[in-house]
């Protein structure tokens, strides 16, 4: 069993077409819903499933699965935040506290970043897990690179690698970004930072 934990604004969309490659129809998203790979709403992960891809922390699904290898995606936490917010601006999830919150107070990005749930969002979906806990960790600023290496260490073959739920007003890799709005986003998100760099140096 492999459990995905998809940390939002990570490449998590585009890695999931990915694994739906690889695993046809042996893989479930966990998101709102728990969905199986026709997109139908299920409410119990059937017994052929060898993937579970979503939004979730690693000890929700460990318990039942405690031999399954974890993997996930990091991303520089101050390009993370900021996608997020535009993202969040671009295309509202209604549903989400924050996304309502960021509407209705007119939010600058900074403010956005200082909201409690914005802040060490990746530390929260490690749970109680540190990198070393993980099978494989990409890195969404070299996604070509990373996905070449999970498919090396799972042994998979070569997949049709996609981009999906970018920015279409974004015109470069990383978004420009002020040094006073920079520091300002990476003070909120030390813990992520520190995840993140643990990370890069360890590839």
């Amino acid at each position: 069993m492999l459990l995905s934990v998809h940390i939002p604004k990570t490449a998590g969309a585009s890695f999931r077409r990915i694994l739906a490659q690889l695993y046809e129809e042996d893989i479930i998203l966990k998101y709102w819903r728990m969905t199986d790979a026709r997109g139908q709403v299920i409410a119990a992960i059937p017994p052929n499933i060898r993937c579970i891809h979503g939004h979730f922390h690693p000890e929700a699904l460990l318990p039942d699965f405690p031999h399954a290898k974890l993997i996930t995606w990091v991303r520089d936490p101050v390009q993370r935040v900021i996608s997020s917010y535009y993202h969040r601006l671009r295309d509202p999830d209604w549903e989400h506290p924050v996304t309502r919150e960021l509407h209705e107070k007119k939010l600058t990005v900074v403010q956005f970043a200082a909201l409690d749930l914005m802040r060490n969002e990746m530390t929260r979906y490690f749970g109680g897990k540190r990198p070393k806990d993980f099978a494989f960790i990409g890195i969404t600023e070299r996604f070509e690179e990373s996905v070449h290496r999970f498919l090396r260490v799972f042994g998979f073959p070569p997949v049709e690698i996609p981009r999906e739920n970018c920015n279409p007003d974004r015109s470069a890799e990383s978004y420009a970004v002020d040094l006073r709005t920079r520091d300002a986003i990476a003070a909120l998100n030390e813990s992520d930072l520190s995840i993140y760099h643990e990370v890069c140096q360890g590839i």
